[in-house]
This record gives structure tokens, C-alpha cells and sequence, in this order.
């Protein structure tokens, strides 16, 4: 781990190296799929995470994210960490009282919801806790959720008030020490915990994996993600694909899985 800073080091290296390499199948709602490159990610990632920090988030500072198994559920993750704050993954079928547990417990400043359903519940949340004092904000695009529900398109408008040095301080603002993710367990014994995940946590996983899993993890395969993306164990899958060039498709629905094998050949 020499040289890394924390976990954001894995994609600005791997931009650095093959910026034009196809990093992730998106599906595009008419059952074809079409391909991001690295850079292209890496762009979409810097300007959310420039759109975070104009909203007020600072180093250190907790986000939720509740959602389905979705490209977007990548591009926040990563820009959540550009930004130097703490990702508080939430189970999109945790009831209002495990979310309004989870948001109070973390400290969470600002939330992420999928649909509108999801960034409601998380709203609601901040509401009856007194926590997300920076407000909830949708994937889904304006036309999909209804009015006064803002989305990520509201702070990627605010992305050109901020500077790539700005960007930059926030992005290395954590060591490989510094909390990465609180993520939440199913609570089998009373309330849900917080394990804390650091940047060294991550940082170890993907490199040792990569270096002993080389024959299946590498630039020429693809793989696809249905499991959920608040289960660190996805999340790890989808850190190892990212650094190494491994293509992901995202699936939200398990039982679209089997149809779309013969489609992307993962």
C-alpha cells in the first residue's frame, strides 16, 4: 500500500493508466447496454463530489446512501469519497426506524436516495432525528421524481463553484487510517451496529485480491453486480473491478440476471 493516500488513489491511478478503457456496462432503460470509459466515470465522479462539497460537505463529515444495485450507486460512492467524507451505506429495505437509527448514529450530514421513495424515507429520517442538516437528494433525474424533491443534477450545478484545488484538498484530505464507510449490520442481535471500515481496510482487500486472484480479475473480463451495494462485500467486488479494469454491469432486480448473462457474457 505505499504510495496510496486512501482508496480514491485506486481510480485516479487506473484513469491515469488506461483512461479510455471500458470500465462499466450501463443499461440504458430500452434493453441495450452502452459503455463508460474510465475517464468518463472519473469525470462524472470529480463533479459530484465538486457538487458535495459546494452543498457544505466537509472532510470527515457522514453520507448516506440508499438505493438499488445501479450505476449511480458507483458514481456517489466514489464522488463521496473525493469529497473526503465517510459513506454510510443504508439497506433499501430498512424500515423508517433502522434508518432513522442509522442516520442519528453516524452523525450522517447529507443522504443519497435511488427513487423517490427512497430519498423520502431518508428525508423523513432527517426530519424526525434532526440529522442530514445539508438535506436528501435523488439519483432518479427531475422528470422522475415529483416536485420539491431535489436530485444530483441540483448539485452538479453547484460543481462550477468549486475548484479542481479545492477537489483536490478534499480528495486527500484522509489517510489510509481515517474511517472509509460505517456500514450497518441486520441488527440479529437488537439494534443495527456500525462497523467502521477504513481507507487501509479497503486499500488491503483490493490489492491482495488483485495480486491472488489475477487469472480471473483482469482488464480483458467483465462481471456483473446484482448483489445489494449497501453489503460491503459488493462494494469490495466492485473497488477490485475498478482498480483492475474489470468491466461492471450493475443489476437491480436479481430475477433480470439469468436473461442478461447470454447478453453481456460476463
Amino acid at each position: 500500500m505505499d504510495g496510496h493516500r486512501n482508496v480514491t488513489d485506486l481510480l485516479v491511478r487506473r484513469a491515469e493508466k488506461a483512461p479510455h478503457h471500458a470500465a462499466f456496462d450501463v443499461a440504458t432503460g430500452d434493453g441495450t447496454w452502452r459503455q463508460v470509459s474510465t475517464v468518463r466515470f472519473l469525470g462524472e465522479v470529480r463533479r459530484l463530489a465538486k457538487g458535495f462539497i459546494a452543498a457544505g460537505v466537509a472532510p470527515g463529515d457522514a453520507l448516506a446512501i440508499m438505493a438499488s444495485t445501479r450505476y449511480e450507486w458507483a458514481v456517489t460512492d466514489l464522488a463521496a469519497w473525493f469529497a473526503g467524507a465517510v459513506v454510510v451505506p443504508v439497506y433499501e429495505t430498512s424500515s423508517p426506524v433502522q434508518v432513522a437509527g442509522i442516520v442519528t448514529d453516524a452523525g450522517v450530514v447529507l443522504g443519497v436516495g435511488g427513487t423517490e421513495t427512497q430519498t423520502r424515507r431518508l428525508a423523513d429520517a432527517f426530519a424526525e432525528t434532526g440529522a442530514g442538516r445539508l438535506g436528501a437528494y435523488a439519483m432518479d433525474r427531475a422528470d422522475r421524481v415529483a416536485g420539491g424533491i431535489r436530485t444530483l443534477d441540483d448539485l452538479r450545478s453547484l460543481a462550477d463553484d468549486v475548484t479542481d484545488a479545492d477537489l483536490e484538498r478534499h480528495r486527500t484530505a484522509a489517510d489510509l487510517d481515517a474511517p472509509a464507510t460505517i456500514v450497518y449490520t441486520s441488527g440479529t442481535t437488537g439494534e443495527p451496529k456500525g462497523a467502521v471500515l477504513t481507507h487501509r481496510n479497503f486499500l488491503g482487500q483490493v490489492l491482495n485480491i488483485a495480486a491472488a486472484y489475477g487469472e480471473v480479475v483482469h482488464e480483458k473480463g467483465n462481471t456483473i453486480i446484482f448483489l445489494p451495494l449497501a453489503h460491503v462485500l459488493a462494494r469490495g467486488l466492485q473497488l477490485i473491478c475498478l482498480a483492475n479494469g474489470m468491466r461492471i454491469a450493475h443489476l437491480s432486480e436479481p430475477s433480470t440476471v439469468v436473461e442478461t448473462l447470454s447478453v453481456l457474457r460476463p
